[in-house]
């Protein structure tokens, strides 16, 4: 079956505001989250979802495709209604903040979509004991392969039975229409967690990644970002 990637992306993001078109080493980082998607050729489609026209712009001059949204609560609301504007099926959201992530990750996911249509699908890595309770590493415990929980803090020493969750999510046209028709809920709204609006109503499946890629969060993960570019990494 056919799998699309669509990265969603606005200006307006509360730690890091206008962060889509932040200069990364002469790109912009929404350019370099679709270079990404491309570079894992297995996508029939990749476009930008985005509120913003500043954006439009940018990822049309870099060659890519866009689609104009409205007003979204969350990443994932913003990719059910482009894949509805689009009439399309089984979608990868890429968030708009990945700059770094690897492309062979992406075809994992794809993969695992296929797979496993009736599931949400989404990405975890080993977390580093010193992150355990910095607030924009977003954890996930698993089991059996999939997630139980999602939280931005937890112990130090609790880090090992914890991963880091990376800003990818995979999906049918059945599940995202599910999401989007449910309420925000007192759990997703308190921990800024989008996935909490599902978590035990569809299964979340989880592809493990060895190692995390840097999603820029705030503006010091921009300058860890540079950094990796410059050194060629």
């Amino acid at each position: 079956m056919a799998v699309h990637c669509i990265v969603p992306a606005r200006m307006g993001s509360s730690r890091f505001p206008g962060k889509p078109l932040i200069d990364l080493c002469g790109k912009s980082m929404i350019v370099r989250t679709l270079e990404r998607a491309l570079l894992a050729e297995c996508f029939d489609t990749i476009v930008c979802a985005t509120d913003s026209e500043k954006i439009a712009d940018v990822v049309y001059g870099a060659g890519f495709d866009f689609i104009l949204t409205g007003e979204c609560a969350t990443g994932s609301d913003r990719v059910a209604e482009a894949a509805r504007a689009l009439d399309l099926d089984l979608v990868v959201n890429l968030q708009g903040d990945e700059p770094l992530v690897d492309p062979n990750l992406l075809c994992r996911v794809a993969e695992e979509l296929e797979t496993y249509p009736q599931d949400w699908v989404t990405v975890a890595c080993p977390l580093k004991r010193e992150e355990a309770m910095l607030k924009t590493v977003v954890k996930v415990l698993v089991k059996d392969d999939y997630a139980v929980d999602f939280s931005r803090t937890v112990l130090p020493e609790e880090a090992p039975c914890w991963f880091q969750h990376q800003g990818i999510y995979a999906y049918s046209r059945e599940a995202r229409d599910e999401f989007s028709s449910l309420p925000q809920n007192p759990l997703e709204l308190e921990r800024s967690l989008e996935q909490m609006r599902i978590l035990g109503k569809r299964p979340i499946r989880i592809v493990h990644s060895a190692s995390p890629s840097i999603s820029v969060d705030v503006p010091s993960d921009a300058q860890s970002v540079k950094y990796l570019l410059r050194n060629g990494l």
